[in-house]
C-alpha cells in the first residue's frame, strides 16, 4: 500500500513534467509566431505567395499539435525507460540497452550514442 509521502512525490512529479510540458509548448509556439512576423515584417512574404491568415493559422494549429504530440511521447518513452532502469538497476540496464542497441543500430550509430551518453 503506498503511502502519502508516495503520492505527494508522484504529484510533485506529474506537475513538474506537465509545467515542462506547458514550457515547451509556449517557447515553440512563441519562437513561431516570432519568426513568423519577422518575415512578414522584412517582406519576405507578400500577397503574391498566396498564403492567408485562415491558412497559416490552420498550418501552425497543425504543426503544434503534432510538437505536443511528439512531446507527450518522448516523456512517455523516458517514464520507460527509468522504469527499466529503476527494475534491472543501472548496470543491467546499461547492458541491455547496448545489447538493444547492437542489435537494431549500425555500428557508427551506436558510436554516436555513445559519445552523446559521455557529454
Amino acid at each position: 500500500m503506498a503511502d502519502a509521502g508516495d503520492d505527494t512525490k508522484k504529484d510533485a512529479d506529474e506537475n513538474t513534467e506537465e509545467n515542462g510540458l506547458e514550457e515547451t509548448r509556449r517557447s515553440l509556439e512563441d519562437f513561431v509566431t516570432e519568426h513568423y512576423n519577422q518575415q512578414m515584417d522584412e517582406g519576405k512574404m507578400d500577397a503574391t505567395d498566396e498564403i492567408c491568415d485562415e491558412r497559416t493559422a490552420n498550418f501552425f494549429s497543425r504543426a503544434l499539435a503534432e510538437s505536443r504530440r511528439m512531446n507527450a511521447e518522448v516523456q512517455k518513452s523516458n517514464k520507460k525507460s527509468e522504469k527499466l532502469h529503476t527494475e534491472l538497476g543501472t548496470e543491467r540496464y546499461a547492458e541491455w540497452q547496448a545489447e538493444h542497441a547492437s542489435e537494431v543500430l549500425l555500428p557508427h550509430e551506436v558510436e554516436l550514442i555513445k559519445v552523446s551518453q559521455c557529454h
